[in-house]
């Protein structure tokens, strides 16, 4: 599934809709183990949890495929992420409604059966100084 371009950008896609109850099993093993930095998940049921009850209860999160690449199992990719609070809360830290932050992952991995089954994301935050990559390399 992810194991294309055209496939990953379907992926961001179906993340980007919400209905995590249904793009994780999609996308991901039953015994996925999810590690991002500051914390690890095992299982796709509470990666769906997580991506439902946390990730969403805070903020929105639309994220833009900046670089893509494949090598044999292991994908590797670049993304821009760009969180909106929808309420006052803390997701990472304090936000308030309405509030926008931008940053960047980059994320590996390892597909088996058309399932990801582990996935590593990495994250750099910005600030005022940072460069926009996504239109840096004209991907808006």
């Amino acid at each position: 599934m992810i194991d294309t371009q055209e496939g990953f950008h379907k992926y961001l896609h179906d993340f980007n809709s919400g209905n995590f109850y249904d793009f994780v099993p999609k996308y991901y093993a039953e015994d996925a183990i999810f590690e991002k930095t500051g914390y690890t998940i095992h299982g796709a049921q509470n990666l769906a949890d997580h991506f439902s009850q946390v990730l969403s209860a805070v903020v929105k999160e639309e994220i833009t495929l900046i670089h893509y690449i494949k090598k044999d199992n292991l994908v590797a990719v670049e993304l821009q992420i760009e969180l909106i609070a929808i309420k006052d809360g803390f997701y990472i830290k304090d936000r308030k409604k309405g509030e926008k932050e931008i940053f960047y992952d980059t994320g590996f991995y390892n597909i088996e059966n058309n399932k990801i089954v582990h996935a590593r994301v990495y994250r750099r935050f910005t600030d005022r100084d940072t460069i926009d990559l996504a239109k840096m390399y004209g991907k808006e």
